[in-house]
Protein backbone atom coordinates (compact mmCIF):
# COMPACT_ATOMS: atom_id res chain seq x y z
CA UNK A 1 0.00 0.00 0.00
CA UNK A 2 1.19 3.56 -0.44
CA UNK A 3 2.68 5.12 2.77
CA UNK A 4 -0.18 7.66 3.56
CA UNK A 5 -2.19 4.48 3.71
CA UNK A 6 0.12 2.69 5.64
CA UNK A 7 0.32 5.58 8.12
CA UNK A 8 -3.32 5.34 8.33
CA UNK A 9 -3.07 1.62 9.40
CA UNK A 10 0.16 1.94 11.58
CA UNK A 11 0.01 5.68 12.89
CA UNK A 12 1.46 8.69 11.48
CA UNK A 13 5.46 8.08 12.62
CA UNK A 14 4.97 4.49 12.80
CA UNK A 15 6.10 3.69 9.13
CA UNK A 16 9.64 3.73 8.24
CA UNK A 17 10.50 5.86 5.41
CA UNK A 18 12.17 2.91 3.54
CA UNK A 19 8.12 2.25 2.77
CA UNK A 20 7.63 5.68 1.20
CA UNK A 21 7.12 4.45 -2.66
CA UNK A 22 11.35 3.53 -3.48
CA UNK A 23 12.43 -0.12 -5.10
CA UNK A 24 12.58 -2.92 -3.15
CA UNK A 25 14.93 -5.91 -4.21
CA UNK A 26 14.87 -9.24 -3.57
CA UNK A 27 17.24 -11.64 -1.73
CA UNK A 28 19.27 -13.79 -4.14
CA UNK A 29 17.04 -16.77 -2.18
CA UNK A 30 14.04 -15.02 -3.35
CA UNK A 31 14.38 -13.76 -6.84
CA UNK A 32 12.37 -16.19 -8.71
CA UNK A 33 9.56 -16.35 -5.79
CA UNK A 34 5.79 -15.74 -6.17
CA UNK A 35 4.48 -12.82 -4.77
CA UNK A 36 1.07 -12.99 -4.68
CA UNK A 37 -1.46 -13.40 -2.34
CA UNK A 38 -2.78 -16.96 -1.19
CA UNK A 39 -2.08 -20.36 0.72
CA UNK A 40 1.38 -19.46 1.90
CA UNK A 41 2.77 -21.56 4.64
CA UNK A 42 4.78 -19.32 7.13
CA UNK A 43 7.13 -19.84 10.08
CA UNK A 44 7.78 -17.23 13.14
CA UNK A 45 11.45 -18.49 14.25
CA UNK A 46 12.96 -17.38 17.44
CA UNK A 47 16.50 -18.87 17.05
CA UNK A 48 17.15 -17.90 20.58
CA UNK A 49 21.07 -16.52 20.39
CA UNK A 50 22.52 -13.80 18.58
CA UNK A 51 22.66 -14.17 14.54
CA UNK A 52 23.27 -12.64 11.11
CA UNK A 53 21.18 -12.45 8.25
CA UNK A 54 22.60 -14.16 6.00
CA UNK A 55 23.12 -17.68 8.21
CA UNK A 56 19.83 -17.44 9.56
CA UNK A 57 18.36 -17.47 5.91
CA UNK A 58 21.12 -20.60 5.37
CA UNK A 59 19.83 -22.18 8.14
CA UNK A 60 16.29 -21.99 6.92
CA UNK A 61 16.77 -23.01 3.47
CA UNK A 62 18.29 -26.47 4.50
CA UNK A 63 14.86 -26.93 6.55
CA UNK A 64 12.90 -25.91 3.04
CA UNK A 65 12.34 -22.26 4.14
CA UNK A 66 13.32 -18.97 2.30
CA UNK A 67 12.57 -15.91 3.73
CA UNK A 68 9.36 -13.70 3.96
CA UNK A 69 9.66 -10.05 1.72
CA UNK A 70 8.31 -7.34 3.05
CA UNK A 71 5.06 -7.45 1.15
CA UNK A 72 4.70 -10.94 2.58
CA UNK A 73 5.22 -9.67 6.57
CA UNK A 74 2.61 -6.98 5.64
CA UNK A 75 0.33 -9.71 4.82
CA UNK A 76 1.28 -11.60 7.84
CA UNK A 77 0.59 -8.72 10.46
CA UNK A 78 -2.75 -8.06 8.83
CA UNK A 79 -3.57 -11.84 9.71
CA UNK A 80 -1.92 -11.29 12.99
CA UNK A 81 -1.21 -7.50 14.15
CA UNK A 82 -1.01 -8.37 18.20
CA UNK A 83 1.49 -10.79 17.32
CA UNK A 84 4.16 -7.57 16.50
CA UNK A 85 3.35 -5.66 20.03
CA UNK A 86 5.09 -9.31 21.69
CA UNK A 87 8.54 -9.27 19.46
CA UNK A 88 10.03 -7.75 16.66
CA UNK A 89 9.87 -10.13 13.23
CA UNK A 90 12.09 -9.26 10.28
CA UNK A 91 11.41 -10.06 6.86
CA UNK A 92 14.83 -10.92 5.83
CA UNK A 93 13.47 -11.43 1.86
CA UNK A 94 13.55 -8.08 0.24
CA UNK A 95 15.32 -4.92 1.34
CA UNK A 96 15.06 -1.11 0.29
CA UNK A 97 18.67 0.79 0.23
CA UNK A 98 18.45 3.62 2.77
CA UNK A 99 21.43 6.03 3.05
CA UNK A 100 23.28 3.39 1.98
CA UNK A 101 22.55 0.63 3.71
CA UNK A 102 20.40 -2.38 2.34
CA UNK A 103 16.84 -2.06 4.89
CA UNK A 104 14.73 -4.55 6.06
CA UNK A 105 11.10 -4.71 6.81
CA UNK A 106 10.53 -5.05 10.61
CA UNK A 107 7.34 -5.21 12.45
CA UNK A 108 7.69 -4.39 15.79
CA UNK A 109 5.26 -2.17 18.45
CA UNK A 110 4.94 -1.36 21.79
CA UNK A 111 2.80 1.44 24.28
CA UNK A 112 -0.49 0.42 22.43
CA UNK A 113 1.20 1.00 18.78
CA UNK A 114 2.18 -0.68 16.28
CA UNK A 115 5.62 -0.12 13.87
CA UNK A 116 6.54 -1.20 10.30
CA UNK A 117 9.83 -0.38 10.88
CA UNK A 118 13.27 -0.79 9.25
CA UNK A 119 16.76 -2.69 10.39
CA UNK A 120 19.85 -2.91 8.52
CA UNK A 121 20.29 -6.07 7.06
CA UNK A 122 23.62 -6.37 8.07
CA UNK A 123 23.50 -6.33 11.30
CA UNK A 124 24.25 -8.78 14.03
CA UNK A 125 20.44 -9.57 15.15
CA UNK A 126 19.51 -9.96 18.96
CA UNK A 127 18.67 -13.58 20.80
CA UNK A 128 14.96 -12.07 21.26
CA UNK A 129 14.23 -11.32 17.91
CA UNK A 130 11.66 -13.64 15.45
CA UNK A 131 12.12 -14.16 12.05
CA UNK A 132 9.75 -14.36 8.93
CA UNK A 133 9.95 -17.65 7.02
CA UNK A 134 7.85 -18.89 4.15
CA UNK A 135 7.79 -22.84 3.39
CA UNK A 136 8.91 -23.19 -0.75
Amino acid sequence: PPFSELEQEFGKGNVSNIFDGRPFQKHSSCENIDETSGNKVFLLKHFGRETQSEDNIAEMDKLGYRPATHIEAYAFQKKHPELQRKFWIVALGSFAMFGGDRCVAVLNGGSGRRVFGDRWFGRGWCSSGRFLFVRK
